[in-house]
């Protein structure tokens, strides 16, 4: 059997923010949950599911006082609940560029335009 493993510990400045999205969460009828981004400017993913219309009114309500960069991932509509993934970002003017790791939002112009 092979073993797992162990998930990296989470950082507390993460975890009081996930607490606190648990709890905005609640208020507005939503569930969430939460990942680990891939990218080195990500601080975490969070699947918000509930209903289409609770999902889609909550989601901008849950991180507008976050002073994070927000970018949507994907969203599925699934017959038990839609979903909507979303990356939380470092602001763009904290980042610093790690080659390699780029989103479509951190591209530069295209010279062709």
């Amino acid at each position: 059997m092979q073993r797992r493993p162990a998930d990296p510990p989470v950082l507390p400045a993460v975890a009081k923010l996930r607490h606190r999205l648990r709890l905005r969460a609640l208020e507005l009828g939503v569930s969430v949950g939460f990942g680990d981004g891939r990218r080195a400017t990500d601080v975490s993913l969070v699947v918000v599911r509930g209903p289409r219309l609770k999902v889609l009114r909550a989601t901008p309500l849950l991180f507008e006082a976050l002073r994070l960069d927000v970018e949507v991932v994907r969203s599925a509509d699934t017959p038990e609940a839609y979903e909507v993934v979303v990356a939380l970002l470092r602001p763009k003017r904290e980042r610093r560029r790690v080659e390699g790791e780029r989103r479509a939002s951190e591209q530069g112009e295209d010279p062709a335009r």
